[in-house]
């Protein structure tokens, strides 16, 4: 998938939950309106991602809030190689996700879009 098609729908998926948000403030309950459209994107993306890769979409969506998360607001603990957690400095970046080396992943849209990428690249290799 392009980048540019991806960008459609993930900002076209969040424009669609800041409305429902809207509508849900005015006690205007949408969520049953919306199963089926987000059936349709789950079963696209797991296509061409497969279920893993969607599942890092959905990590992405909901619980890094589209990227927008701060995760420095989060315990400030990590856990070292030897099981043990260690505090960290407050100068410390904490991302939500990072790669088995410790650099940062799925944090904005494009790193989403090429980690997703890479995923579909294994998958095909794989086939």
């Amino acid at each position: 998938m392009t980048y540019e098609n991806f960008l459609k729908v993930i900002l076209a998926q969040r424009k669609m939950e800041q409305q429902i948000n809207i509508a849900y403030k005015l006690k205007i309950d949408l969520m049953d309106f919306v199963d089926d459209y987000n059936g349709i994107i789950k079963s696209l993306l797991t296509e061409v991602y497969g279920e893993v890769g969607y599942d890092w979409y959905s990590w992405f969506c909901w619980e890094n809030e589209y990227g927008e998360k701060d995760w420095n607001e989060s315990p400030r603990l990590v856990r070292k190689e030897d099981g043990k957690f260690v505090a960290l400095e407050d100068t410390d970046v904490v991302h939500g996700a990072t790669d088995e080396s410790g650099n940062p992943i799925c944090y904005s849209f494009e790193s989403l879009w090429e980690y997703l990428e890479e995923i579909r690249k294994t998958k095909s290799e794989i086939l």
